[in-house]
C-alpha cells in the first residue's frame, strides 16, 4: 500500500500514526515515530494520534477493541467489518452488523489498533497476495457508523478481487429495562430489509418499535446490493493492477424513522471523505478542550502535565482520554453525561461507585455538570439503588454498601475543590445537603449487629461479589465511616456548630479504636467478622487503600510498614496487579478479572499508589506507577485489566472474562491520582490549596499548570525537594 493511499484511508492521521499502522518495511523515510512524538517535551498535550495504541495480533487480545462517540459506542468484530454491541442509547443492537469475505472466503482480522477515534483491522488472503485495512468511526452528532476498506494487491499480476458483505441492522428502540444489561433484540425474524434509493440503499426495519437502519454507500458503490428476509447482501468486484488499491466505504445509520435515516445515511455517503475526517477533528478538539481553560465544551478544564518521563505522561494523557470515551450528550435528563460502561454493558448508567473513581478530576473538568448530578443523586434516594438510568432519570438496582462513601466522598470533592461552600445549604428532598451528608456519615448505625460494635454489610454480592469470604464486618467500610465521621465535623465546625462538631470527633475516635482491632499484626491485612463470630483474615487490596486514605494517622508505624510489605510482596506484579493475593485461601472461588487473585478493577491500581504515597512509600508509588504504562499501549483503561499467568512478569490483557467492560469510567483514577497526590493538589473547605505531603520527593521532575479552583489559577511543580505553588496569571479573562 502506498504512502498516498493510506493516507486517504486514514483521513486526517498525523504521519507518526500513519508510519506506526503501515506494514513493517514500509515507513517512509525521514519519519518519526508515534512514541518520539510522544515524548516530545516541547508538546505537552498529546494528539489522539499519538495516543493510540499498537498493534495487537487476534490471538493476543482477551477482548476487541471499540469505538465511542457523544451518541454511542460500538465493538468490532473478528472480521473485518462487523461490529457488535452497537448502543445508542436508547437504541440497542443485537447480532452483529455483518462479515466480509474475499472471492468466497471469510477473512478474519489478523491485527488490530485501537485510536480515541477508530479502530483498525487488518487482514491478508490465503495466499498473502491481497491485503485488507478497515477503519470504523462514529460521528459525534448523529447516530452513525462509518466504515472505510482498504483492498491493496501486493502481487504481481493484476487481480480481481471480489468481496461479499452480508449486512444486518437488528437495532430495536426500548426505553425501559436498562440496567447493568441492556435488552437487546435477539431475534433476526423480527426485522425486515428492504431496499430504497432506486436499490442503492438497504434499509432494515424492526417489527417491534420505531427502530430503523440504513446502510448507503460511497462512490464506490457495490456491483450487487439485495435484501432478503432481515438482512442485505452487497457484492464488490475491484480490478485491482499490481501494487494497486480500492476501496469500499459503508456509511450504517440509526434512527427511528425511515425517511430521516434514509436521508441521513445518504447525505453522509455523499460526503464520505469530509464526515470521515469530521470525526478525527472532532476527537482531537475535544481532547484539547479538556485542558483549554475558557473552552466552549466543557464547565472547567483539567491541568496541563509537563514531563519528560514518557510513561507518567502517557498514563496521565491516557487516562484522560480514556474518560472522554464515556462522555454521552444523547439524554434528555442531562446535558451531558458521563456513563460507567460501554458499549456491552451500562451504557445508560451512571454509577455511584464508578463516578466517585475519579471525583477531582470532574470537579475540576466540569463543576457544573457534577453539581447538578449530585443534585439528582439525593432526589434518587441513594438508599435504594446503586446507579441513575439517564434515559429515565430513575435509580437502578438495590442500595450497595458503598454508596454513603462514595457519594459522600463527590460532594466533599466538589466542595473543596471549587470553594463552593454555599452548597452546603441548599435544600434538597427538603433537607439542606450538610445534614444529608450528615446522615451518609452515620447511616452505618443502622447496621450494627449485636455480635460487633461495627457495621455488619451482608453478604459477597453487596460487597466484592466475587470473594466468598469478604463479607459482614468488613476494615474498608467501617474505616470510611470514621473518615465521613471526622469530614462532618470539620464541616460543622466550620459553620460554627462546635458541639455536633466535638461530638461526631468522639464518635469516629471510638470506631476507629475498634477498626484497627481488625487488623491482623505482623501481616498487613485486616480481618473480616462474621455473624457466629468468626474472624477470618482476607488479603484484598480494598482494605489496605480504603484504610490508608481514611485513617493513615490512626495506622502505627509498625502498621504501615506491614501494609507496605504485604501490598508490595503479594498484590503488585511487574505491570499491573492482583485485587486479591494468591495466597489467600478464598483465591480459588474468587477468579473474577477485576476483584479476584489474577487481575484488578482499572481504579485499582492508582488507588494502591495513593495508599502507598500515604503510607510514606513514594518511591515504590512512582514506580508502580510507571510500570502500569505498558497497559495503556493496547487500547484505553477500562473497566478491568487480566493477568495471564501467575507469575509475577506476567503480561496483562484488557478482560472481557466475567462481563467486564473495555471501556468504563473508572478509567479517569490513573489522571485522578497524579494530580491529587504525586502533585499533591488537595484543598480545604474554602477551596485554598493545601498540598498533601509538599516536601516528600515523588522520583519524577514534572509540572501541572492550569490547576484552577476559586476563581484563581496555580501551577505545581515535583521535584527533587518536593512540590512547589506559584499563582498564575488569570487564564480565563
Amino acid at each position: 500500500m502506498d504512502r498516498r493511499t493510506f493516507l486517504t484511508l486514514m483521513g486526517t492521521a498525523s504521519l507518526a500514526a500513519v508510519e506506526d499502522s503501515l506494514p513493517s518495511g514500509s515507513r517512509v523515510a525521514g519519519s518519526t515515530s508515534a512514541s518520539h512524538v510522544l515524548n516530545t517535551p516541547d508538546s505537552p498535550i498529546p494528539s489522539a494520534d499519538d495516543l493510540a495504541g499498537r498493534w495487537v495480533s487476534f490471538g493476543d487480545l482477551h477482548t476487541l477493541p471499540t469505538v465511542n462517540s457523544f451518541m454511542g459506542g460500538c465493538q468490532v468484530g473478528a472480521d473485518l467489518l462487523s461490529i457488535e454491541a452497537l448502543t445508542f442509547p436508547a437504541f440497542c443492537q443485537g447480532g452483529n452488523s455483518g462479515a466480509l469475505s474475499v472471492d468466497g472466503n471469510a477473512l478474519q482480522a489478523a491485527e488490530f489498533q485501537w485510536f480515541p477515534y477508530q479502530v483498525l483491522r487488518k487482514a491478508h488472503t490465503w495466499d498473502g497476495n491481497i491485503e485488507l485495512l478497515s477503519a470504523v468511526r462514529m460521528d459525534h452528532q448523529q447516530r452513525c457508523v462509518m466504515f472505510r476498506i482498504s483492498v491493496t494487491n501486493h502481487g504481481s499480476r493484476n487481480r480481481v478481487a471480489d468481496l461479499q458483505a452480508p449486512l444486518a441492522g437488528m437495532v430495536r428502540w426500548v426505553t425501559d429495562g436498562w440496567g447493568w444489561f441492556i435488552p437487546r433484540p435477539q431475534n433476526p425474524a423480527e426485522f425486515r430489509a428492504t431496499l430504497a434509493n432506486q436499490g442503492r440503499m438497504l434499509l432494515i426495519r424492526d417489527l417491534h418499535s420505531p427502530a430503523q437502519v440504513a446502510f448507503a454507500f460511497s462512490a464506490h458503490a457495490p456491483a450487487s446490493l439485495t435484501a432478503d428476509a432481515d438482512h442485505g447482501m452487497a457484492q464488490w468486484s475491484l480490478s485491482l493492477p499490481a501494487g494497486g488499491t480500492g476501496n469500499i466505504e459503508i456509511v450504517m445509520t440509526v434512527g427511528g424513522r425511515e425517511s430521516d435515516v434514509a436521508t441521513q445515511a445518504a447525505q453522509v455517503a455523499a460526503r464520505f471523505d469530509s464526515a470521515f475526517t469530521a470525526i478525527h477533528t472532532q476527537w482531537q478538539k475535544t481532547f484539547l478542550a479538556a485542558f483549554q481553560p475558557g473552552n466552549t465544551l466543557f464547565s472547567g478544564h483539567l491541568p496541563t502535565l509537563h514531563t519528560a518521563d514518557p510513561d507518567i505522561r502517557r498514563v496521565y494523557y491516557m487516562s484522560v482520554v480514556s474518560l472522554l470515551a464515556m462522555v454521552r450528550g444523547c439524554f434528555s435528563t442531562a446535558h451531558r453525561a458521563y456513563i460507567t460502561g460501554s458499549p456491552q454493558c451500562a451504557a445508560s448508567l451512571m454509577y455511584f461507585w464508578d463516578t466517585f473513581t475519579w471525583a477531582t478530576l470532574h470537579a475540576l473538568l466540569d463543576p457544573v455538570n457534577m453539581k447538578n448530578m449530585l443534585r439528582r443523586w439525593l432526589q434518587l434516594n441513594i438508599h435504594s439503588c446503586y446507579a441513575q438510568d439517564m434515559i429515565t432519570g430513575r435509580g437502578v438496582g438495590p442500595w450497595y454498601s458503598f454508596n454513603d462513601f462514595v457519594v459522600f466522598n463527590q460532594f466533599l470533592a466538589y466542595i473543596k475543590t471549587t470553594g463552593d461552600t454555599e452548597f452546603l445549604n441548599e435544600n434538597i428532598g427538603g433537607r439542606p445537603v450538610i445534614d444529608q451528608l450528615e446522615q451518609m456519615a452515620l447511616w452505618w448505625k443502622r447496621l450494627v449487629k449485636p455480635y460487633s460494635p461495627l457495621a455488619d454489610y451482608g453478604g459477597r454480592s453487596n460487597l466484592l461479589e466475587c470473594v466468598p469470604t469478604y463479607t459482614h464486618v468488613v476494615a474498608s467500610l467501617n474505616a470510611a465511616n470514621v473518615w465521613m465521621m471526622r469530614q462532618t465535623a470539620e464541616l460543622r465546625h466550620r459553620t460554627g456548630q462546635t458541639a455536633q462538631a466535638e461530638t461526631l470527633s468522639r464518635k469516629a475516635d471510638r470506631l476507629a479504636a475498634d477498626v484497627l482491632k481488625l487488623y491482623v499484626p505482623g501481616r498487613g491485612y485486616w480481618n473480616t467478622v462474621h455473624p457466629d463470630g468468626q474472624r477470618i483474615a482476607v488479603r484484598h487490596c480494598i482494605d489496605f487503600f480504603t484504610v490508608a486514605y481514611c485513617m493513615d494517622t490512626d495506622l502505627t508505624a509498625m502498621m504501615k510498614r506491614e501494609m507496605t510489605h504485604f501490598a508490595a510482596d503479594e498484590l503488585l506484579t511487574t505491570h499491573w496487579m492482583r485485587a486479591l493475593s494468591l495466597n489467600d485461601a478464598a483465591a480459588p472461588e474468587s477468579n473474577r478479572p477485576d476483584h479476584g487473585p489474577m487481575g484488578a478493577y482499572d481504579a485499582w491500581p492508582p488507588f494502591t499508589m495513593e495508599a502507598l504515597c500515604r503510607l510514606g512509600q513514594w518511591n515504590i508509588a512512582t514506580e508502580f506507577l510507571k510500570r502500569c504504562a505498558d497497559t495503556a499501549h493496547e487500547g484505553p483503561f477500562g473497566q478491568s485489566h487480566e493477568l495471564l499467568t501467575t507469575h509475577r512478569d506476567s503480561p496483562v490483557r484488557k478482560a472481557q472474562r466475567g462481563g467486564q467492560m473495555y471501556n468504563c469510567s473508572c478509567s479517569g483514577a490513573f489522571a485522578e491520582i497524579i494530580i491529587r497526590n504525586f502533585f499533591g493538589f488537595q484543598c480545604d473547605l474554602g477551596g485554598a490549596i493545601n498540598l498533601y505531603s509538599p516536601g516528600a520527593d515523588r522520583g519524577f521532575t514534572g509540572t501541572l499548570t492550569h490547576v484552577r479552583t476559586k476563581g484563581k489559577s496555580w501551577t505545581i511543580h515535583s521535584g527533587a525537594k518536593g512540590l512547589a505553588l506559584t499563582e498564575e496569571r488569570d487564564t480565563e479573562s
